[in-house]
């Protein structure tokens, strides 16, 4: 079986269609048929059944798709392992870092560079869901990223959840506030909230949780980045917004206020999440037995 065969057929399972997975490959819908039809020829199974406007593997497409990873992780590997032996440098760790919690896992890299010096981290700082995709197509050994909502696949080590926090422009909020401003008063200002680049994540959750109790935000503005966010409000933006507590330094904000939020809803879920069929880092698991964040990181 030809592997780029292989490949199309695994992105089209996890996308329901191929209209969708020729989008993410970058190709025509057209060849990308083809491609299937010749697998479906070669095996002499039929491997999609539709269903509506989705397509489902059959049970032979289900378990093509399970050995398929398999087949297309060792081959990675197989390729990453030759380029390590020849590499000066030795082993390579590529890692996935969410922009979410680059804050709170930089102690946990810093430690994993000081234990091996010698190992090369390859870092790709994405979105969760962009890190997700990586995962899944074999080019990350792990990702640091908020805990995946669908966890089919995934080996998960989930940590303790992150504090909410709300930033308040000063033009807004003149006056940081002596106790923990409600909840629901957010919606009175107008917002910019973090927003993954697709899938539902915890700006759907925020809107739930304010709609729930019956008040509608004001959201003028979604971004996929803490910093970005951040550096909007300090260039001036009137605005308030809500992010994990590891990201922000009240100490380099020179015009926003930090404010306590009651009761501050758990949103963000830090994990170090791997495939599956991917084997354990032992350096980084080695650090994280003797208990993370460190005790001088909280």
């Amino acid at each position: 079986m030809d592997l780029k065969r292989l490949r199309y057929f695994c992105k089209v399972v996890e996308h329901g269609s191929i209209t969708q997975a020729a989008k993410m490959l970058n190709m025509a819908q057209p060849p990308l048929s083809k491609r299937i039809r010749e697998l479906e020829e070669e095996l002499d199974v039929t491997l999609f059944e539709r269903n509506g406007s989705r397509i489902e593997p059959t049970q032979a497409g289900y378990h093509l798709y399970r050995r398929a990873c398999e087949i297309l992780r060792q081959v990675e590997d197989a390729a990453l392992e030759t380029r390590q032996i020849n590499s000066k440098d030795g082993k390579v760790l590529r890692i996935g870092l969410s922009h979410l919690f680059q804050r709170w896992f930089q102690p946990l890299l810093l430690a994993l560079h000081r234990a091996h010096p010698n190992v090369e981290l390859n870092i790709s700082v994405l979105d969760s869901s962009h890190l997700e995709e990586k995962l899944n197509d074999g080019m990350l050994d792990v990702a640091l990223i908020q805990r995946p909502y669908c966890t089919e696949g995934y080996d998960i080590v989930a940590f303790e959840p992150v504090k909410l926090v709300a930033v308040i422009s000063k033009k807004l909020l003149p006056t940081l506030p002596d106790s923990a401003l409600p909840f629901l008063e957010l919606a009175n200002f107008p917002l910019i909230l973090l927003h993954r680049a697709r899938d539902t994540g915890t700006y759907e959750i925020l809107l739930e949780l304010f709609r729930n109790g019956g008040v509608m935000p004001n959201v003028i503005m979604q971004i996929t980045q803490p910093g970005a966010i951040l550096d909007w409000l300090e260039a001036g933006f009137e605005a308030a917004t809500l992010l994990p507590a590891s990201e922000v330094n009240p100490t380099q904000l020179t015009r926003c206020h930090v404010v306590e939020i009651f009761p501050a809803p758990q949103i963000f879920f830090p994990a170090m999440v791997k495939m599956t069929v991917t084997p354990y880092i032992p350096e980084l698991m080695e650090i994280l037995s003797e208990g993370y964040p460190f005790q001088s990181t909280l």
